[in-house]
């Protein structure tokens, strides 16, 4: 019967409505698959950057002064290299860290300039590459070779191969000439105007210390999700043991060192439950509006129904079957234009972005079957559930009053 409901309404006013509960169905469904897909895809691209650039978590000395100049450690620990066994935990890698000077004919920055070793994990670098290439750090010929930002080397109008001097600040002052290996750029315009990378003995031998001395480690995690708990395993591994000359190591992560990206992340998080609400309403209101029409259209086959005796749930689940009909014919619609223009977004990256207030350069979608899976099935339960609020009036209608109505 609820199919002969929707097959009869051609040429009436339930007709039009119908269309119009289908659009609106298939504009909140598409709204709120494309607003998951942005808002999970920035936090992707998010995390991704900051982790490239300082790792999931870091392990360091205690009394490191906070103006980054930091105390050596021994990179001969417990818990190097073995903590890559324990749970959750992908990779350990040593760096060093000095401020620098930056200075060509073109002008001067401030920078920090991290020293890495062979161990070190390339993949971030590797995808946004510009110019050159990432250091060789094994090979020898490596020496005073430095990878600088876009932003850099926009500034201080120097390219890939080309030389530039470090000046750093220490007792006695010193100076070193580097040879650009190459040219990176990720959108992430805080760290890009601070990061340069170079060879882990280069800072050593700036700062005197032996072959053995590290400024701290940097671990990675399988499950960015379960960064909290793979915190506190490397604490428990290396944050609450005191060595043989007193001192101690300090275990963070990436969420207490860049607390300002972390809370825009949760802001839009916010923005987009809001909108996921009002396309619900919009929705409801429609489709409500819809059901109504038609229940009130077909008043006389309503009473005709009771007066033969059909209960008024039964005559109800006609009516919301119907409204489901239309609810899943918006669902599909919706579900096909929310597919074509995540993958337009993904692929082509048209819609482009400001990345020095968005930190990145194109409007970021994350292509992943379970957000339409998610909307889907979110949507047809709310949806059919709420859809017994406008049924109700048809227990209000008496047969004797409405099986003649016109």
């Amino acid at each position: 019967m609820a199919n002969r409901l929707m097959s009869g309404s051609d040429g009436k006013m339930s007709s039009s409505v119908v269309k119009i509960a289908v659009a609106a169905v298939a504009l909140s469904v598409c709204v709120m698959i494309v607003s998951i897909s942005v808002i999970v895809g920035f936090r992707n691209e998010i995390i991704d950057k900051v982790v490239g650039f300082g790792s999931c978590i870091n392990i360091v000395n205690r009394e490191s002064a906070a103006n980054l100049e930091t105390l050596p450690i021994s990179e001969q620990q417990d818990f190097y290299p073995s903590i890559e066994n324990e749970d959750g935990i992908s990779h350990i890698q040593r760096f060093a860290a000095k401020p620098c000077i930056l200075k060509t004919s073109a002008g001067i920055m401030g920078v920090m300039l991290k020293g890495v070793g062979n161990e070190y994990n390339w993949s971030f670098f590797d995808r946004n590459m510009v110019e050159g290439n990432t250091l060789a750090v094994a090979d020898t010929s490596n020496e005073n070779r430095i990878m600088i930002s876009k932003k850099m080397s926009d500034l201080l109008d120097v390219r890939a191969g080309q030389s530039i001097v470090g000046y750093f600040v220490q007792d006695p002052p010193r100076m070193r000439k580097f040879t650009i290996a190459g040219v990176y750029s990720t959108g992430l315009e805080e760290c890009d105007k601070m990061f340069a990378i170079t060879d882990i003995d280069v800072i050593r031998r700036l700062n005197g210390w032996n072959d053995g001395m590290v400024t701290g480690f940097e671990v990675l995690v399988d499950n960015f999700d379960n960064l909290d708990e793979s915190t506190e395993i490397v604490r428990n591994v290396a944050g609450y043991k005191i060595a043989d000359d007193g001192s101690m190591l300090r275990v963070t992560n990436v969420k207490d060192s860049n607390r300002q990206f972390f809370d825009w992340l949760t802001l839009t998080e916010m923005n987009v439950w809001v909108i996921i609400g009002i396309m619900v309403f919009v929705a409801f209101v429609n489709m409500s509006t819809a059901l109504l029409i038609i229940i009130f259209e077909k008043a006389p086959m309503i009473g005709l129904l009771k007066a033969i005796g059909a209960k008024g749930r039964q005559i109800r689940r006609i009516f919301i079957l119907n409204s489901l009909h239309i609810l899943i014919r918006g669902m599909i619609v919706g579900n096909a234009i929310a597919l074509v223009l995540i993958l337009v977004q993904h692929y082509t990256g048209v819609v482009s972005l400001d990345s020095e207030s968005y930190y990145v350069d194109s409007v970021p979608c994350e292509p992943a079957l379970w957000y339409f899976a998610a909307v889907d099935i979110g949507t047809l339960v709310v949806m059919a559930f709420m859809m017994t609020l406008p049924s109700l009036a048809i227990g209000l209608m008496q047969p004797a009053k409405v099986v003649g109505f016109k």
